[in-house]
């Protein structure tokens, strides 16, 4: 039996079959049918849906076996899908699973050398405390080695942070070099394209080095590889062609963390080396890590690298291929202004998704693609066309969708425009209310908009969905939670106050004190919340249970 409600309303005939199933087999523990799929195929135990994958399915569940399978398959369980997920372990404790939490620690201290002392000093260095993180290594030297919950290492930290000081003392420790985290990164990679969760614009000091390429130079002359990847971000031809002449399937091999040497090329604008690797028969359609057709036309329109993008579309790469969060090469050009670049795309025959023109605001492209194929009004999913006009702030653009028949509560998986409209204030969110919006509108997770209200603290969104007839009582399929439940999980007091006051009942859910909203907030060590609830008349609520 499938469980109730979490495809309920898509459809299903366009998404493929053994991902869904996958999903549906690791929720229900069934080992057999897990076994016969990854027989076929083992990548499918990081198969994601949504953004959540099989393992995250079979904790939640506490499907002990199935989990095992998972882990003997390689399951990755060191990401969070999206930011109010749980890292797994996080949720074994959460739900009493002792036995799948020691599983897991044991799992990610045996593959990546994960313990609490490797985020304890991830933490130290994040901060820059060279005091205190020299006297961690002192007092525990294998701490070196030590990873956080991610596998990062503290030699990958210190390349994020970007503090050569801790770079030289941690190789002198006996930190290696080549060291991968859990995604298959080592510290050069990271001083190249960086961290998604870190961002050097905005996670570093003001006071941090700057300059990538020098970062990444030292490292190199500190020991780390100077591999095909790395020589082709630098443009160093001459290295490159030396390594090809060795082995000429460099050219279109991928890295550890999934990428070839003509995106990396490419990426940097470098003509000489890109020519030089597509004469060595580099593919520039083939497939990379959330780029299923290749980087490398995308990297150099986003650049503004005519040359090395006129060169790409010679040898066949693809004008309309799609980047994960970054749309096709025509959108990067146009968004950042290359005319000639667009000019040529065009030539080539790029052309414009009725998504990426709305995200644009441009009206223009929008009216002639919805009237050459209206159906398009209502492609895309989460981040379709309502969604990057509602996101952007284009109202004008936003009425035409709705006029056109853009479906307001189609199922979401993620987040939807709803979620992005947010980001352009109440009168937004309230328009596409008015216009038909269904506030309690919930994805396949259960998750409605008031929970995620109560994720990000957000009375005055929360305010508009109570007005909208949002229900304060719902529960979501993830933490079996209401939106209270979610107030008091993320330790936003005033959100608490507000739910309380209108009516939210802190009994709920009723079967699973683990998921309710004290339990929540004294798990987390919100005490301030812990004091308001157990301040609560609970006598007074029996009529609401």
């Amino acid at each position: 039996m499938e469980p109730k409600g979490i495809f309920n309303g898509f459809d299903l005939s366009t998404i493929e079959k053994n991902r869904r199933n996958m999903i549906v087999h690791a929720l229900l523990g069934d080992n057999i049918a897990l076994k016969e799929l990854l027989h076929n195929d083992p990548g499918l135990a990081n198969a994601n849906w949504g953004y959540f994958t099989p393992i995250h399915f079979a904790v939640r569940s506490g499907h002990i076996d199935s989990i095992k399978l998972l882990l003997e398959h390689e399951a990755d369980i060191t990401k969070n899908p999206i930011g109010w997920s749980d890292d797994l372990i996080t949720k074994a404790k959460d739900r009493g699973y002792k036995e799948i939490v020691d599983i897991l620690e044991q799992h990610l201290a045996k593959s990546f050398q994960v313990t609490p002392g490797g985020s304890k000093l991830a933490n130290l260095i994040k901060k820059g405390q060279k005091e205190i993180i020299l006297h961690e290594l002192d007092e525990c030297p294998e701490s070196v080695h030590a990873g956080d919950e991610h596998g990062n290492s503290p030699l990958h930290w210190a390349v994020l942070t970007r503090q050569i000081w801790l770079i030289d003392d941690l190789l002198q420790r006996g930190a290696n070099i080549q060291a991968k985290r859990a995604d298959g990164a080592t510290p050069v990679h990271l001083s190249i394209h960086g961290d998604y969760w870190f961002r050097s614009n905005r996670d570093l000091s003001k006071q941090a080095l700057r300059n990538e390429w020098f970062l990444a130079g030292y490292l190199i002359a500190r020991g780390a590889e100077y591999d095909i990847w790395i020589a082709a971000a630098v443009g160093d031809s001459d290295h490159v062609e030396s390594l090809l002449q060795s082995d000429p399937t460099l050219s279109n091999m991928k890295n550890s963390v999934c990428r070839r040497p003509l995106g990396y090329a490419a990426r940097n604008g470098h003509t000489e080396t890109v020519k030089l690797l597509l004469n060595w028969d580099a593919d520039p359609n083939a497939e990379e890590r959330d780029a299923s057709r290749g980087s490398a036309l995308w990297n150099a329109a986003a650049g503004n690298y005519e040359e090395c993008a006129k060169l790409l579309l010679e040898h066949g790469a693809d004008p309309n291929s799609i980047v994960e969060a970054g749309s096709n090469p025509l959108f990067i050009a146009m968004s950042n202004g290359h005319t000639s670049l667009v000019n040529l795309l065009y030539t080539y025959g790029a052309s414009m998704n009725l998504d990426s023109a709305c995200c644009l605001g441009r009206i223009d492209l929008v009216g002639e693609i919805i009237k050459a194929n209206p159906a398009l009004v209502n492609a895309g999913g989460d981040y379709g066309p309502l969604c990057m006009a509602a996101g952007y702030g284009h109202m004008d653009i936003v009425k035409m969708l709705i006029r056109s028949g853009a479906d307001l509560n189609a199922p979401w998986y993620t987040n939807n425009y709803i979620g992005y409209a947010l980001d352009q204030g109440p009168e937004m969110v309230k328009f596409l209310l008015e216009s038909g919006a269904d506030s309690n509108n919930a994805n396949w997770l259960g998750v409605t908009y008031l929970h995620k209200a109560a994720w990000l603290g957000t009375i005055e969104f929360a305010q508009l969905l109570i007005d909208f007839g949002a229900d304060v009582n719902v529960l979501d399929e993830e933490y079996n939670s209401t939106p209270l439940g979610w107030a008091a999980k993320y330790g936003h007091i005033e959100m608490v106050q507000f739910l309380l006051n209108i009516g939210a009942n802190p009994h709920l859910p009723l079967d699973e004190s683990w998921a309710q909203p004290l339990s929540w907030a004294k798990r987390k060590g919100y005490l301030d919340i812990v004091d308001m609830l157990e301040d609560i008349d609970f006598s007074a609520l029996n009529d609401l249970t």
